[in-house]
This record gives C-alpha cells, sequence and structure tokens, in this order.
C-alpha cells in the first residue's frame, strides 16, 4: 500500500482521487494540503512513499521547498510528482537539477497521477528482483568454489562481487573501494571485511579446476574478478 501526501488547491482533483483511492485499493492518501505546508517529521512518521504537488503551490518559494525535502527524499526515497499550469526552460531546469523524473500539465486526468504514483513501484519492484536474480546467481558461483557459506567472509565476498558487478565495464576494479563499499554496506571496516575475505576463501576445500584457473593462488581479487567476469559475460 502506497503512502500518498497531495498538496493541491483543486478540491475536484483530491474528491476524483479519494474515489480512485477507495476503487483501487492499493494506495491510501495520508496527507493533503492546499498550501503545500512542508512537514518533514509528518512525512517520515507516516511513511509517505508518493508526494503530488501543484507547482504554482510553491512557485515563489520553490527552491527553500525542494531544498528542504530533498534530504527526506534520498533518505526515504520519496517519489515526488509535480504538475505544471505549462513548461518552460526554468521549469525543465528544476526538474533536471532535482532529478525529478515524473511530472503533469495540467488539466490532467486523475489516471494519469495514479500511473504515475504506481511507476516508481513498479520500477523497484523490478530492480528488486534483478537483484535477487544476481545474489542467487553469485551464491551458486560462490558455492561452486566451496566457499564455507557459515562464514562471515562469505557474505563479505557476496557483498564485495555485488558492488563490483554494479560498476560499469568501462570503470576499473579497484579493490581498496570495492572493500570500503562493502564496508559501510555491512556496516564494518574495510579492513575487516578484507580480512574475513581473505580467511573465508583460505579456508575453501576448492576443485583442483578452480585452483588450475587461479594458478594455484586464489586470492580476493582473482576470485571477485573470477565472479565480475563471468556475471559480466567478459571473455
Amino acid at each position: 500500500m502506497l503512502n500518498v501526501f497531495v498538496c493541491t488547491e483543486h478540491c475536484e482533483l483530491l474528491a476524483r482521487l479519494i474515489a480512485l483511492q477507495d476503487q483501487k485499493q492499493d494506495f491510501h492518501i495520508q496527507g493533503f494540503s492546499s498550501s503545500a505546508s512542508l512537514d518533514l517529521a509528518f512525512l517520515a512518521r507516516e511513511e509517505i512513499a508518493v508526494i503530488y504537488v501543484q507547482f504554482s503551490l510553491i512557485e515563489q518559494r520553490w527552491r527553500q521547498w525542494l531544498d528542504a525535502l530533498q534530504t527526506l527524499r534520498s533518505d526515504h526515497s520519496i517519489h515526488l510528482i509535480l504538475s505544471f499550469s505549462s513548461l518552460n526552460e526554468a521549469h525543465m531546469a528544476i526538474l533536471l537539477r532535482y532529478s525529478i523524473e515524473d511530472y503533469l500539465l495540467e488539466p490532467f486526468d486523475v489516471r494519469q497521477l495514479y500511473a504515475l504514483l504506481h511507476r516508481r513501484q513498479d520500477m523497484d519492484t523490478a530492480l528488486r528482483r534483478q537483484q535477487e536474480e544476481m545474489e542467487g546467481r553469485i551464491t551458486a558461483l560462490l558455492l561452486g568454489l566451496m566457499i564455507p557459506s557459515h562464514l562471515n567472509g562469505f557474505h563479505y565476498l557476496k557483498t564485495a562481487c555485488s558492488v563490483a558487478i554494479s560498476l560499469p565495464i568501462s570503470r576499473q576494479v579497484v579493490m581498496k573501494n570495492i572493500y570500503s563499499i562493502t564496508a559501510r554496506r555491512c556496516h564494518s571496516t574495510s579492513s575487516r571485511v578484507e580480512k574475513c575475505i581473505r580467511s573465508a576463501i583460505h579456508a575453501a576445500d576448492m576443485p583442483n579446476s578452480y585452483l588450475q584457473l587461479f594458478h594455484g593462488d586464489p586470492t580476493s581479487r582473482k576470485v571477485i574478478m573470477y565472479v565480475y567476469t563471468y556475471l559480466k559475460g567478459i571473455v
């Protein structure tokens, strides 16, 4: 269920959105404002996922309003939708500056707004499925190397491989950066991550075919690069 906050002075639009809420029952209007008043504590407490704003309500204070919301958007992944009576270069600059992908031109049908409410959720669901599939493939490769899965190093190694794969092919894989990002994700330190990964690899009863692949020396870098090149499809 999506929690939505609506900022509009158009009572008819709000009424239609409420009617659609009752019909679809897959989103909930948790609050609304006809003046676009911004209560960050309320938005965080009510776990607001989407905010729709009629831009004319904040036009005289858009910079202050959007700057105040920006941190909350980053921390809580809030999806922001703006609507404009007309679109000009200044409006486009605002959309680009604040990375706002979704907007509407007024007047619009309430179903257009409904579609945008769920667009980010659909994208997040698809991305989550891709990440879960990738994690499964990484796990299978590491288990194939006979790395003990009960060790902390296995978890760190799996995360490090995921970090490496997320990098574009054009970027060099720097192990120091990989360890640092992995440590942040796992609430650990770079030195502990590196040590645990090395210990887990040394504890592996690795098949001879893989030992030959690693020239008898399966280092952390070699293992991560093996997973990286395999899943990136690099020959």
